[in-house]
């Protein structure tokens, strides 16, 4: 007559243990993300781990790690891959460490925070949430580097006349040595440094005429500032003034940068201060497409200016506008650069026409 105990100790076992071993396990497993890295480059591996932690006395035999990237990441370094499952076990008080590669895609600053953690007691009768990730982890990717210009023009002013004449590189004052670029000159190739260093290299010259310039980004599109943004042409401008900080450091031009937009992690660059071209490919990544306050007290001393300012922007004010012919009043050189995503609601690219005027 006891035949049918063991059928329903079977039962009543089954239908106790995912439910003491829920007990025993929660509230006691915990996950941390963690990177070594806080910037890379778009299309560029950053190794991130993370730690799946049981501080109870009863063993997972089945973990699933269920990893949701934010939109500018990926898994992948060409394709969007936002989701990744990651299946191990962890024993009695031990720790499970996993370790994953993200890809940057898309430019600005991403907090990777979105993980959570599941399991069952082995054989599959109760799945369960068990934890989600107690830390966050920054990564800011920089703005994708493009060919950039190794000559920008020179204007003259001759009374009323703007006469245009190149800004070479005087090649009898060697500067120093940097690393080799595409389309660099072959005869600048300096092979001893080349030898000694391991790495190609080239000279660098001193330019015939030494300029300042003043760049200034603008992520103001509406009036008042905060009202509105624009993400498409902002993250073309980063491009575009990564790309002509880069030539104009070539050329051995001076850059003094400033901008209205919203920056995480960094220092507000809302007076202009000198920069170099990495220095603002680290900055432009943790820049976000609004803007902190009006265009205007960026532009309001055109005293404290170099006689050169490139305006990096999609839209200006009437007030701002007006700022900048006052600039130009003054005996400055402004040059506006605009997103070509303008021209398709028929405004041209500020680009072409700097390099039209010559």
């Amino acid at each position: 007559m006891t035949w049918f105990l063991v059928p329903l100790a079977t039962i009543i076992l089954a239908w106790l243990w995912p439910l003491c071993w829920y007990a025993a396990v929660q509230g006691r497993v915990s996950c941390t993300i963690g990177s070594e890295r806080r910037e890379c480059e778009a299309g560029e591996g950053v190794p991130v781990e993370i730690d799946v932690t049981n501080n109870s006395f009863v063993p997972l035999p089945f973990v699933e790690v269920r990893i949701r990237l934010p939109e500018g990441l990926s898994f992948h370094p060409s394709v969007t891959r936002p989701n990744l499952c990651v299946v191990t076990r962890v024993w009695i008080r031990s720790r499970a460490r996993i370790r994953i590669q993200v890809y940057g895609i898309r430019r600005g600053p991403h907090v990777l925070s979105d993980v959570s953690v599941v399991g069952h007691e082995g054989f599959g009768l109760a799945v369960r949430p068990l934890a989600s990730a107690t830390s966050a982890c920054w990564l800011a990717v920089r703005p994708a580097r493009r060919a950039s210009y190794t000559h920008l023009p020179h204007r003259m002013l001759q009374g009323l006349r703007a006469t245009p004449r190149a800004l070479v590189e005087d090649e009898t004052w060697i500067r120093g040595v940097r690393p080799y670029e595409y389309g660099d000159p072959v005869r600048h190739i300096d092979w001893r440094a080349t030898a000694r260093l391991g790495n190609l290299v080239v000279k660098q010259f001193f330019p015939t005429t030494h300029r300042h310039f003043l760049v200034v980004l603008n992520a103001q599109v509406s009036e008042p500032h905060w009202l509105r943004h624009y993400r498409r042409a902002f993250e073309e401008l980063c491009e575009q003034l990564s790309t002509w900080a880069d030539g104009l450091h070539r050329s051995g031009a001076e850059v003094l940068f400033a901008t209205n937009a919203s920056v995480s992690l960094r220092p507000q660059k809302a007076a202009p201060d000198r920069i170099t071209p990495n220095a603002l490919r680290s900055l432009l990544a943790h820049a976000h497409p609004y803007a902190a306050f009006a265009l205007v007290p960026v532009v309001r001393a055109p005293d404290a200016y170099p006689g050169e300012l490139i305006l990096f922007s999609s839209w200006e004010s009437a007030r701002q506008a007006a700022a900048l012919r006052q600039i130009e009043r003054a005996g400055k050189v402004v040059h506006v650069v605009r997103p070509t995503v303008c021209a398709e609601v028929g405004e041209t690219d500020g680009q072409d026409d700097f390099f039209g005027e010559i």
